[in-house]
Order: structure tokens, then C-alpha cells, then sequence
């Protein structure tokens, strides 16, 4: 059976925590396919890490404007969905063990894209799929095997501290 967890919260961590599993995995050789929704891959240290391990496949679906309003909406959906295409085609050419969806949990709460799309891919993972994402609708909670949550305690963001090269990206 495939166990499916989310890692969900307001606070800082969530990619970084799936990432950290991702890096665990990889390195017991487990094939893994990573798609980040609302994501460039610009500044991405994961992604240039992982680029040249051959059990990982990596792709992002984003823009360098992060949604913002329901008038971006149409050309979000339209990205994602096309995301979702190009996933549909790599897992038919390779099955993973495990499939991370990071931030699908705020391409679902903004009504970018559904869950049966998300499920839709679903079978082409053996062993894990994990998505991540600051919220999900509230009804899909039954959906996961686990939920982790991350929350924000203190953060240096709070103090006007900006994120730094090599440390928050």
C-alpha cells in the first residue's frame, strides 16, 4: 500500500523537511520524482543538488511572480496543468517508489488544480507519495496516511533579516 503523508503549517520547513527525506531516500538508490507547483527552480540549491543523481527526476511548474490574484488564475491553471501533463508522461515512462508534490497543498487551496488530477498520477508511485504546502482544504485531511505540521515559533523574516544565498536557498 501506498502511504501518503502531507506536511502542512505556517512555518518555515516544509520543503526542507521533504527534501531531507528526498536526500534519506535517495541515497538508499529508491527512484523519486520531485515536482515543485509555484516554483521557478531559480535560486534552488535542492535542485542543483539533486541534478546529476540519476535516481531523481526534478521539475518545476511556476512563474517568477508568485499567484496573487484570482486574475492570474487562468494562466495558473493553465501551468499546472500542463505540469501535471508532462508529469503524466515521465511516470509512464518510469514508475517512482516515491513522488513529492511540493507546495500541491496551495495549488489545491487555491482551486489551481483538483485532487482527482493530483490522484490521477498517483499509481505510477509504489511506495510514497508526499505533498507539501502551507495549507489544504480542510476535506482532504481523511486522504492522508500521515500530517505532519511545521509552525513557526520564531523566524529571522519577523526582524527583516532576508534569506541567504546557500543558507534559506
Amino acid at each position: 500500500m501506498v502511504k501518503i503523508t502531507f506536511i502542512v503549517g505556517e512555518g518555515k520547513g516544509k520543503t526542507t523537511t521533504s527534501i531531507g527525506y528526498i536526500f534519506q531516500k535517495q541515497r538508499e538508490g529508491k527512484s523519486i520524482l520531485v515536482a515543485q507547483f509555484l516554483k521557478t527552480g531559480k535560486n534552488c540549491g535542492e535542485c542543483n543538488f539533486f541534478k546529476d543523481k540519476d535516481n531523481v527526476r526534478w521539475f518545476t511548474f511556476g512563474k517568477d511572480s508568485f499567484y496573487q490574484s484570482k486574475d492570474q488564475k487562468d494562466e495558473y491553471i493553465a501551468l499546472i496543468n500542463n505540469g501535471i501533463s508532462v508529469l503524466e508522461r515521465e511516470l509512464k515512462k518510469a514508475q517512482v517508489e516515491i513522488l513529492l508534490l511540493d507546495e500541491a497543498g496551495i495549488a489545491l487551496s487555491f482551486g489551481l488544480i483538483s485532487w482527482d488530477q493530483l490522484k490521477d498520477i498517483f499509481p505510477y508511485a509504489s511506495d510514497e507519495i508526499i505533498l507539501t504546502g502551507r495549507k489544504f482544504p480542510e476535506g482532504l485531511k481523511s486522504e492522508a496516511d500521515t500530517i505532519i505540521e511545521v509552525k513557526e515559533i520564531k523566524h529571522p523574516y519577523t526582524k527583516g533579516i532576508e534569506a541567504r544565498r546557500g543558507i534559506d536557498f
